[in-house]
């Protein structure tokens, strides 16, 4: 769900970074570069237009209908900083945008509203803001706001989860979070428009949305005077924002609904859209809402595909997802006061055997074709195929003998002759096995799953009994509930492939709780100076991604297409990937066809 985030519906790289991404059918949380030539991706996936554009002259102004796809509510935190769901994130695509405009490469360029200039041999970075623009509510917007959004993220009192991701390379951050000094050191202010970023070390990130340079940007005059303690209960968070993005919030309905207005201030001018009303559906209506005229936009469920795919009512596009579901096995605690990840080496998921075993057990690839109709695939690493920095190297694919032989091998056996497996020193093992809420098949692939298991011998139990709600989900995840050895999620990530923000081990989002030296060692040489080099950073990459294999802490199971339906109402709409990354543009341009 750092940001995080990420997302074929339009939304922004720094909001999109890690944002938790839903266990079912929809996922609308980033974007990408559409189909690729990687082996990895199974040659019945479907093939998607990523782009419409239909003849005829424009509507003035009007109102759009989106329909947020989510089994849950909408939280509420309308701050890039701050928020960490899916569903919020989806009404910061409109609101907050970035500051720095992204190329068909997916990297950073100098067209968008901040200018940057990288120093690698200095280990800086100078931005500049342009004069005479404003926030939404027509006060000036000037570098101390720049400012202000790294001191929030670093401030000791941070309620969020981005830190250090971003701003914890820059000199003096970790004083300044650690409440040693009073500003950041290495953030020199130049004039009103202009800082200078002093970085500890620059990695090939800096380049990339959602990597070390900071792309988002928080109204100082707003935020500076609430305390940190109260901020996500604030009005200026949770209803009365001042935004920089396109569209501003006029009203909200908790959990259910916000209604959007133009921003009259934006920087690249008013949007052609008079007002979007965004509004919570469920995936198992979105399809008869969509069909129904009742919205014009909706991230469509995967599960459903066959029941909408040839639609008179609505254009279907589609893109590879940076998103992936996986199975994570817990190994350790979160120490809190300590910032980092604490192993078990007793923890019932320590064996490696045992984690390799469960991984080979499923068959993904049946799952794939029965539920998702070819709009997903059998995953073969935690970097997405979208990514060339993907290995291309097998997977974990369904060998059920060689999950057989590897418990052998390691000591779980049958040894009272009732079909069940003891651990290693005799005694009874019962694995709890946690997935969430979120689809039509949610519970079908659950006990899929489990029988999967019980075919090799293992008790597996659903914890709870059943699939449990998104948000009450990532509570026991994010808690280390004792209840819960394995769990089944998905990652909505940045488009910056580093691993580290997911799992490195003083990051909050290692959710499997796995460190090792090994492990740290690899993560750095991808972020490396030596890294600039891209033969180095690709050997970097792919020596990871082999460890990562063989340790198992993580499995991914299935990479994810993003689909989105779009009604006839609408002109002109794209889910490529540097349109939805250029979120703010994108939106500020969406209109209506007219009334003709």
């Amino acid at each position: 769900m750092s940001e995080l985030l990420k997302k074929s519906l339009p939304l922004f790289a720094s909001v999109a970074l890690l944002a938790a991404c839903g266990n079912g059918g929809n996922n609308n949380d980033d974007s990408d570069k559409g189909s690729d030539d990687n082996d990895n991706t199974s040659s019945s996936t479907v093939e998607f237009e990523e782009t419409l554009d239909r003849d005829g002259e424009a509507a003035e102004g009007g109102e759009l209908k989106y329909a947020l796809v989510s089994d849950s509510p909408i939280t509420g935190i309308y701050n890039s900083a701050l928020y960490q769901s899916s569903p919020d994130s989806e009404v910061l695509q409109f609101t907050a945008g970035d500051i720095f405009h992204v190329n068909d490469e997916i990297k950073f360029d100098n067209d968008g509203f901040a200018q940057f200039e990288v120093d690698e041999d200095n280990n800086t970075v100078t931005v500049t803001f342009p004069e005479d623009q404003k926030w939404s509510d027509g006060e000036p917007i000037t570098i101390d706001d720049y400012i202000f959004t790294h001191e929030f993220i670093a401030d000791p009192d941070y309620p969020g989860i981005r830190y250090p991701t971003y701003v914890g390379d820059i000199e003096g951050a970790d004083e300044f979070h650690s409440g040693k000094a009073d500003s950041i050191s290495g953030i020199e202010k130049v004039n009103d428009q202009q800082v200078i970023l002093h970085y500890k070390a620059l990695s090939p990130s800096i380049y990339i949305p959602g990597g070390q340079l900071l792309s988002m940007l928080l109204p100082k005059h707003v935020l500076e005077d609430i305390p940190m303690d109260e901020v996500e209960a604030s009005d200026a968070v949770r209803g009365k924002t001042v935004d920089f993005g396109p569209y501003k919030i006029d009203s909200t309905v908790p959990g259910e609904s916000v209604t959007l207005v133009a921003n009259e201030y934006y920087w690249e001018g008013k949007p052609k859209i008079d007002k979007i009303t965004v509004e919570v559906v469920s995936s198992s209506n979105v399809v008869s809402e969509m069909s129904s005229g009742k919205y014009d936009i909706a991230g469509m469920p995967a599960d459903q595909y066959d029941t909408y795919k040839d639609s008179e009512d609505f254009d279907v596009l589609g893109t590879g997802s940076y998103s992936y579901n996986y199975l994570g096995f817990k190994l350790g605690k979160w120490d809190s006061e300590e910032n980092k990840v604490v192993v078990d080496p007793d923890a019932k998921m320590a064996n490696k055997s045992l984690r390799q075993a469960m991984a080979y057990a499923v068959d993904n690839d049946q799952i794939a074709e029965k539920f998702y109709a070819g709009t997903r695939s059998n995953a073969n690493s935690l970097i997405p195929p979208v990514f060339a920095e993907n290995d291309g190297k097998e997977g974990y694919t369904y060998d059920p003998k060689k999950a057989e032989e590897l418990l052998d091998e390691a000591g779980y056996k049958d040894t009272d002759d009732d079909g069940i497996r003891e651990d290693p020193n005799g005694d009874p093992l019962t694995i709890n096995y946690a997935t969430m809420a979120g689809g039509q098949n949610d519970e079908t692939l659950a006990l899929a799953y489990i029988q999967w298991w019980e075919k090799i011998g293992l008790k597996v139990e659903l914890t709870t009994g059943r699939p449990i709600e998104f948000n009450s989900f990532y509570e026991k995840v994010e808690a280390d509930d004792p209840e819960i050895d394995v769990y089944a999620a998905a990652w909505g990530a940045s488009t910056d492939p580093d691993p580290a923000g997911l799992y490195g081990e003083n990051v909050p989002f290692n959710y499997t709780r796995f460190a090792s030296d090994e492990n740290t060692k690899l993560l750095k040489e991808i972020s490396s100076k030596e890294a600039f080099d891209a033969d180095y950073r690709q050997k970097a990459f792919e020596d990871w991604q082999a460890y990562a294999r063989d340790e198992a802490f993580a499995v991914p199971t299935l990479f994810r297409t993003s689909i989105t339906a779009v009604s006839k109402r609408v002109k002109s709409y794209s889910v490529k990937a540097e349109d939805a990354l250029n979120g703010g543009h994108l939106w500020s341009n969406v209109e209506l066809v007219g009334e003709e």
